[in-house]
């Protein structure tokens, strides 16, 4: 597995207590809600300016459990940081590539019960 993806566990005893909830599972889920989880997103605003700083760009990839059980964060992001140098014709083709890639390695590790794979990936530049 790549990186462990949060979760939430519920306190050890009590009404449903010992569950475990991975918060890409977080959508609907009844019995967790009496411990918090709630299906309202939380929206923050930040200046992608400031957040930059002398960077020229950013990468940011938001992916499904799926393809995190397939990287590591270091090792994906080695990969989307090549958009920064990539010409802007071939950026979609490295993305393509890197999804390509990721379908790849779930049906090697998995086989027919590899996850499903969605991702958006967004060049923040300048």
């Amino acid at each position: 597995r790549g990186d462990r993806s949060a979760v939430i566990v519920t306190p050890e005893s009590g009404p449903f207590s010992q569950m475990i909830l991975n918060l890409t599972r977080s959508l609907g889920d009844f019995y967790h809600q009496r411990y918090g989880v709630t299906w309202e997103p939380e929206v923050v605003v930040h200046d992608v300016k400031q957040l930059l700083g002398s960077a020229r760009c950013a990468v940011l990839c938001i992916a499904s459990d799926g393809m995190w059980d397939l990287w590591r964060f270091e090792d994906a992001m080695l990969r989307l940081l090549a958009l920064e140098r990539t010409v802007e014709d071939a950026r979609h083709d490295l993305v393509v590539d890197f999804f390509n890639e990721s379908q790849r390695k779930g049906v090697k590790a998995f086989d027919e019960s590899a996850d499903n794979l969605t991702g958006i990936v967004v060049t923040l530049r300048r």
